[in-house]
């Protein structure tokens, strides 16, 4: 899928262009003779100084009116039969045929009160049905993309979840607490909030309530309660986020960290661009790069000694995270360096800073050294040939 943005659209559709639309259209001759008249020897007057000013107009249809959206639809019809005879001409090429009972196309439009749009999308001389609902990778998309109809199915599979689980452990016999409770976040929820990145960004009230009856039956299950125990209390006791924030949470981790989207959440502001984002991995190939004879861990000590000796560190503690290096030469200390971390950074990235740093150091001495470090993440993070992490 492709998605594409016509600038300024409704202010450059042609009238010819609708016109010739209109022509090709089988519909009633008294509202298509409706349809072209409006479009016909239409003026623009403004009063000016000099007197009144005219000139005609050509292009142009108002974006919130009936007619714009129909008139817009029209030209979609033709541009997706253009584009799919281009697609059949080559499956024909290539001898592959269409399975017309399994194609439809989806018309989204969010406007409740607008037009539902014309037909006669085609493949060949076949017309292809429209849709209101299209499931792509296991996520129904309706044609108002409120994905209402995907959560009426996740409830309807939580059902058979729910059934599946109290076979196996009742109230008061079966798998322990623990177990059902495990059981839930590992294959319940998973499937509950697959692909919720794609549909949980801005759930409304009512789906939220959707989600929060969803979780309420295992809640039940799981705690052997009575049906009356209130959702939040049990969702207190055992421990577990409501699932309608545990979704927005996936979402907003999703478009900042993989789509590099700022967000909002609960009124607080996330910058993408204050996170470290993956990189494509670099790969290198052994032969060009002997890691094992430079890089030794695991109580390993290097058989050489160097004039140089560099121990560095990486800390995080009570929310402060910091990064050091101390260099000594003959038993004295030449040179330090310090830097004071935000709280969101972890204990890896602190480590891997400190290393950072010291091999820049190192490669402006002229003499070998041997770098020193207690984070064993951080040495075998170096000593791998698929790196993803920008900071190694």
């Amino acid at each position: 899928m492709i998605s594409l943005d016509i600038k300024e659209a409704f202010d450059h559709l042609q009238y010819t262009s609708i016109g010739n639309s209109l022509d090709n259209l089988k519909y009633h001759s008294n509202t298509l003779e409706t349809l072209i008249d409006i479009l016909s020897n239409r003026k623009v007057a403004i009063n000016t100084s000099q007197g009144p000013a005219t000139w005609n107009q050509q292009q142009s249809c108002p974006q919130d009116s009936c007619t714009g959206y129909a008139f817009w639809n029209l030209e979609f019809k033709n541009l997706a039969n253009k584009a799919l005879q281009t697609f059949k001409t080559w499956t024909d090429k290539h001898k592959l045929e269409i399975s017309l009972d399994k194609t439809n196309y989806l018309h989204i439009n969010k406007n409740r009160s607008g037009p539902i749009g014309y037909s006669g999308i085609q493949w060949g001389q076949n017309n292809i049905k429209r849709a209101s609902v299209i499931k792509y990778l296991g996520v129904l998309i309706d044609d108002k993309l409120n994905f209402a109809t995907h959560l009426s199915a996740i409830k309807n599979k939580s059902l058979i979840l729910h059934q599946g689980l109290k076979n196996v452990a009742g109230t008061i016999w079966g798998l322990r607490e623990n177990i059902r409770r495990q059981l839930y976040l590992t294959v319940v929820e998973k499937v509950i909030l697959y692909a919720s990145a794609a549909w949980a960004h801005n759930l409304t009230a009512r789906q939220q309530k959707v989600l929060s009856s969803i979780q309420r039956k295992f809640l039940l299950n799981i705690r052997g309660a009575y049906n009356s125990s209130p959702t939040t209390a049990l969702q207190v006791i055992e421990g577990l986020m409501p699932l309608h924030i545990k979704a927005k949470m996936q979402s907003t981790l999703v478009r900042v960290g993989r789509l590099c989207r700022n967000c909002v959440y609960e009124g607080i502001h996330f910058d993408h661009e204050s996170y470290e984002q993956p990189s494509p991995p670099s790969k290198i190939h052994p032969a060009h790069f002997s890691l094992e004879d430079r890089i030794s861990h695991g109580g390993q000590v290097p058989s050489n000694r160097t004039p140089i000796e560099v121990y560095t560190d990486g800390s995080k503690k009570n929310d402060q995270t910091g990064s050091a290096l101390c260099a000594i030469a003959n038993e004295a200390i030449t040179k330090t360096w310090k830097a004071k971390l935000i709280p969101a950074n972890t204990v890896f990235q602190a480590e891997m800073l400190a290393l950072k740093a010291a091999i820049e150091w190192a490669n402006t001495a002229n003499e070998d050294v041997n770098i020193w470090s207690d984070s064993e993440s951080g040495l075998q993070a170096l000593k791998s040939f698929n790196v993803k992490r920008k900071i190694t």
